[in-house]
């Protein structure tokens, strides 16, 4: 069954949240940043869904070259860890950017340091987590599939927006990804808007979902736009 992002109803909270998604799928994400951020396994542990957590991006850089600053992104993200095994969820990681283009190497080296100790705190807590490919731009990392060489030692999340946007979208459906965000766009603006109501060719896309089975996770920013795309998924033969 697609599952669905709390993204969709930011305006509740995480309990309102996961009682409404609760009456249209069994698998939700969480995103854990902001009006959802999940202090503890109270909340998920009401309901009896399957889960994966969107760790915290709005306020991190794992990629930050000021060393404060990566080493407070990465606690950030091993306590989201920390809670995903209470409950059983693997977890989407952003994988940072450069602040200054001229700096992109020292960043690429601070976030692979960065990742050496989250994903050593994934294994000891039993889950995966997923580097996700961001929308086109000078400063953010794995916005092109050339980017893949640096997250290739483990899973990554392929946001199906986001590779729209950097016009490289059939390229990163070659990849050997195991999450996916879907969403849709004009290809001009990350709109996070209802499947079907923009550029992307589903049927290309669905088909090769289904081909790897990859559960794919509805990252909207209304119920509407829910709404709209299970109408969407369901003309095209897709659940």
């Amino acid at each position: 069954m697609t599952g669905i992002s709390t993204s969709c109803l930011q305006d509740r909270s995480l309990e309102e949240a996961l009682e409404t998604l609760s009456g249209l799928t069994d698998f939700v994400e969480i995103v854990d940043d902001g009006p959802h951020f999940c202090h503890s396994a109270e909340i998920p542990h009401l309901f009896s869904l399957r889960y994966s957590l969107h760790s915290p991006s709005r306020g991190v850089n794992i990629a930050s070259t000021l060393e404060p600053i990566r080493r407070g992104s990465v606690e950030v993200i091993l306590e989201c860890l920390t809670l995903a095994g209470e409950i059983n969820a693997n977890v989407v990681v952003h994988p940072g950017y450069s602040a200054w283009v001229g700096e992109r190497d020292a960043s690429l080296q601070a976030l692979r340091h960065s990742l050496d100790a989250i994903r050593a705190r994934a294994d000891e807590n039993g889950i995966t987590i997923y580097i996700e490919n961001m929308p086109k731009s000078p400063y953010f990392f794995f916005c092109t599939p050339a980017d893949y060489q640096y997250f290739s030692e483990g899973e990554i999340c392929l946001d199906v927006g986001h590779a729209c946007m950097s016009g490289t979208l059939d390229a990163f459906l070659s990849l050997p990804f195991a999450h996916c965000h879907i969403h849709d766009n004009e290809a001009t603006e990350d709109s996070h808007s209802a499947v079907g109501s923009g550029s992307i060719d589903w049927k290309k896309v669905l088909s090769i979902l289904e081909q790897k089975r990859v559960e794919p996770v509805l990252e909207v920013r209304s119920l509407e736009a829910v709404h709209a795309s299970f109408s969407a998924l369901k003309t095209f033969g897709f659940r």
